[in-house]
């Protein structure tokens, strides 16, 4: 047994008894829900399958998992959950009983599932809680993984766990990858080879079309109709300075006809990055300044779509810092030509099939960004060109549910009998 395994398994059960108590050091938000913590959910008549998204942005690939299982099985007991309340208040839109997840201690998992009983868990991406698997193991639950995706990192993160965990992981019913090199890790960690498939990122179905009138949205935003949008999307700390100084580097005429929002990944960040900006030379809107040297923040969460839905280009972050990168595909599948720095291994899927078309730029940098830019914002027919390459790229890789919930039922995981 590895040192790891059982310190957790050790440790586990005192956090279970300690947080009923924890409640109290919570925020007045949480602890309103802290019951769903502890696994204090209503009671239900069982549930033909209980589908877990980690967050908000696991959240996304429900709607169409869900739609698909019930085209199947339309008399289908679902039931969702999210370990944020971000991702839980996503998933209550979908009109299925809903709660967070369960803590993973031995007694919130044994409440759940005791007042659940479902009868198959659906996991989303990455959510291997070693007491919700053995749960599942003792109740004979079959558990599958989803759009499923593992880092090299997480590999030898679970490798720590050693051979109690790895037997976990060799007993699922099945592991629905998102790319090759996922399937492989999978399998590393312990996965059965012939309960491995490839069907793609679920969150592909929810790409979104693009607008009827860019001018209309644009104005749905608060923009200027008629003027060209720049979008920098979901920057983060040290990328601002690096596309101010690009973006200074740009002729001042062409600057001075697109408009420009900067949305922070976080809206905590956003006064830094603003102060970022300003030192580089462009300031803040509302800060004034000179035409063509001031950029919109906006720091809102969930402000992005309807952003990208307005931009005619668009610049997604996480990238020029080394932070994994944000997905491409968003303002591309919104008919937006696309361009991001290069550190996006997590988004390798998404920028191959973009680059494989000619979709999307990569800059290396302020310099090459400056380059990038004036040939984007200036050549319309180029931007134009890349624009519909991405809108054909991200059209060509929807489907992903139906490929999905179609393995599952191969592997005669659903429909319920």
């Amino acid at each position: 047994m590895s040192l790891e395994w059982a310190a957790y398994r050790l440790l586990a059960p005192v956090i279970g008894s300690l947080a009923p108590m924890a409640r109290w050091f919570t925020s007045p938000h949480e602890r309103a829900l802290w019951n769903e913590r502890l696994g204090d959910v209503a009671e239900a008549d069982g549930c033909d399958a209980w589908v877990h998204a980690a967050s908000l942005g696991e959240a996304l690939a429900v709607p169409a998992l869900t739609r698909e299982l019930l085209a199947l099985a339309p008399r289908a007991q679902l039931r969702v959950s999210a370990t944020t309340r971000t991702g839980r208040g996503r998933l209550a839109d979908l009109g299925l009983p809903v709660s967070l997840a369960p803590l993973d201690t031995p007694q919130a998992v044994a409440r759940f599932f005791a007042r659940v009983r479902p009868q198959r868990l659906m996991l989303i991406e990455t959510e291997l809680w070693p007491h919700w698997l053995l749960r599942a193991r003792e109740a004979r639950t079959p558990v599958v993984v989803v759009s499923a995706r593992l880092s090299e990192r997480s590999v030898v993160r679970y490798r720590r766990f050693g051979s109690e965990f790895r037997a976990l992981v060799g007993r699922l019913a099945g592991v629905v990858a998102q790319g090759d090199d996922d399937a492989e890790r999978w399998i590393e960690i312990g996965a059965l080879p012939d309960r491995v498939a490839v069907a793609g990122n679920l969150k592909h179905d929810a790409l979104p079309d693009p607008p009827p009138s860019r001018g209309a949205a644009r104005a749905a935003v608060g923009l200027e109709r008629d003027v060209p949008l720049l979008v920098l999307g979901s920057l983060r700390p040290g990328e601002a300075a690096v596309l101010a100084h690009a973006w200074l580097a740009v002729p001042e005429a062409l600057r001075r006809a697109w408009q420009v929002v900067a949305v922070p990944r976080h809206a905590r960040a956003t006064l830094e990055l603003a102060e970022e900006a300003a030192v580089a030379g462009v300031r803040a809107h509302d800060q004034g300044g000179v035409p063509g040297a001031t950029w919109r923040w906006d720091g809102r969460p969930g402000v992005l779509p309807g952003y990208y839905a307005g931009a005619d280009v668009a610049f997604v972050g996480g990238s020029v810092v080394r932070r994994g990168g944000h997905n491409p595909l968003e303002p591309a599948a919104s008919g937006v030509a696309v361009l991001m720095g290069p550190h996006h291994s997590a988004q390798l899927e998404g920028v191959r099939a973009l680059e494989a078309n000619g979709a999307i730029a990569i800059v290396r940098g302020a310099e090459d960004a400056a380059v990038t830019l004036e040939r984007l914002l200036g050549d319309a027919r180029a931007r134009e060109r890349q624009a519909l390459a991405g809108r054909a790229v991200a059209d060509s890789l929807r489907g992903v549910a139906r490929r999905t919930v179609a393995r599952l039922a191969a592997w005669d995981v659903w429909p319920p009998k």
